[in-house]
């Protein structure tokens, strides 16, 4: 890892605030203390009565690698042509590390971002703590030796074969990740620097494997039960997600929700030592804390884990930020990660009109302003062989959605299930909404999504010629981040 920190300063960068960026992976707003009580996650919601809770925060993308590239660009997936977790983001593309490095701050990554390639910085000048996940194509999954039982586990089609109370990579990795992000610091108080910081701070947890401390593991098993697993599973989903089903016993169900609560708690509890260590770090200095995730997790929902729908529980994130000049409250109306990476900019300075490459609205963190936005979510699917784009846009209380020339619309408010079509039961209140949101440049023409297809299709044909490379290879993954032997333990239910 590069550790060189770079000296040179620039006029008046002491007069911008200190930023701090946690990012988790694949926790859902419907699965903190927020969105369901019996989920305890104290610190959130301290953070938030200290700052400004967003119930409604969406990713642009429900899957780790075009979330989490869309967040850094301010781009969405179809300007990245990025929709898979096996695509890199070009080298020559500007990142909000490189806008905040061009403004003056000192950009660091500790933890998780799942760049895929050669290039795991990114506009970062300093990665104080790899990746967990594989840097290369055809390195992971069942390949990774060090993951011992949960080596596949990582993924949707194999993500319920372990699960309970144990240690699982995740764990070690997120307290590792802890434990670099709070020495650095402590080396950047020792140091009293005069640059203004950039720090993301990005966890693993609570991503499955659905393990978690046994303790926590326990004590959440008892929290939910199979009755109420059983009338999730059964919820009745759309005919495009079929393929991401997998039957799925409702005690399992009830067990795996159970160890996704116990490592949601676990990374609240590292939130909070975090924020607290990094407000104490330069006292009486400006600072903005954010907390947000890449997406969410279905936990069986619909016989569907993991993320890839546009489903709340797949696409509604926490966001919470405090600091200096964010006004305590609550903003009910929807925001999306592409506007918290425009407003990471705002808070850093950036007075430039952005408009031309940053599909973000810069909040007002003091009284947010966001009615009638629309937030965009894309998402390519495939069924039975076939590439389609999904889209979805969220303005007020309604979801708009089409995928393969079918449009839903969706009350938010009085149908949380999202399943009364009002396409079909409500026409005359779903089609101004389908206009009002096409008119408003949301949705894509017929042509863009056809070039998308072709794209995404010889894009994944070259992927497979790199997964057959990586696997006879077996590439040096100098960013990446081993388990150590022994650390393991194997679940027990």
């Amino acid at each position: 890892m590069d550790e060189q920190m770079i000296t040179s300063e620039r006029p008046g960068a002491d007069k911008k605030p200190d930023i701090m960026v946690i990012m988790s992976d694949q926790h859902g707003f419907l699965d903190t203390g927020f969105g369901d009580g019996r989920v305890d996650t104290p610190e959130l919601q301290r953070i938030a009565g200290e700052g400004m809770l967003f119930e409604r925060c969406y990713c642009n993308a429900p899957l780790c690698v075009p979330s989490r590239m869309s967040f850094l660009t301010g781009q969405l997936p179809s300007d990245l042509g990025i929709f898979n977790n096996d695509s890199s983001l070009p080298v020559d593309m500007p990142t909000i590390a490189h806008e905040l490095g061009r403004l003056g701050y000192e950009t660091v990554l500790v933890g998780r971002m799942h760049f895929k390639g050669d290039d795991q910085r990114h506009g970062f000048n300093r990665r104080v703590y790899g990746d967990i996940t594989s840097q290369y194509w055809g390195t992971g999954g069942k390949a990774r030796t060090d993951f011992g039982v949960y080596a596949g586990t990582t993924n949707r089609l194999h993500c319920t074969e372990a699960a309970g109370g144990g240690i699982s990579p995740v764990m070690i990795y997120d307290e590792e990740v802890k434990n670099q992000a709070v020495e650095f610091l402590d080396q950047w108080e020792q140091e009293k620097r005069e640059r203004p910081l950039f720090l993301l701070v990005g966890f693993y947890g609570p991503h499955f494997p659905f393990v978690c401390r046994e303790e926590l593991y326990r004590k959440y098993q008892s929290r939910f039960d199979r009755e109420e697993c059983e009338r999730d599973r059964d919820i009745p989903g759309l005919s495009i997600y079929e393929e991401y089903t997998k039957d799925c016993e409702a005690g399992l169900m009830r067990d795996c929700r159970a160890a996704y609560c116990g490592l949601a708690e676990q990374v609240d509890g590292y939130a909070g030592l975090l924020y607290d260590r990094f407000r104490r770090c330069r006292s009486g200095k400006d600072h903005r804390f954010f907390y947000l995730s890449d997406h969410g997790e279905q936990l069986g929902r619909r016989r569907i884990f993991g993320k890839q729908t546009l489903y709340e529980h797949a696409v509604r994130v926490p966001f919470v930020a405090a600091g200096t000049g964010i006004s305590p409250g609550v903003c009910r109306e929807p925001v999306g990660l592409l506007d918290v990476s425009r407003t990471l900019l705002s808070a850093a300075g950036e007075t430039e009109d952005l408009s031309g490459w940053h599909k973000g609205k810069a909040v007002d963190l003091k009284s947010p302003d966001l009615a009638g936005h629309w937030v965009l979510i894309q998402q390519m699917l495939e069924k039975n062989g076939e590439k389609f784009l999904a889209e979805a846009a969220i303005r007020d209380r309604y979801k708009v959605m089409r995928a393969r020339g079918t449009w839903y619309v969706y009350d938010l408010e009085t149908d949380r299930e999202e399943t009364q079509n009002l396409t079909e039961i409500c026409p005359e209140k779903a089609e101004p909404l389908i206009r009002e949101a096409v008119e408003a440049g949301c949705f894509l023409e017929s042509s863009e999504i056809r070039n998308l297809i072709l794209q995404e299709q010889k894009l994944c044909d070259r992927q497979k010629r790199l997964k057959a490379w990586g696997k006879a290879v077996r590439p040096e993954e100098r960013a990446g981040v081993k388990i150590p032997p022994g650390a393991l333990r194997e679940p027990v239910r």
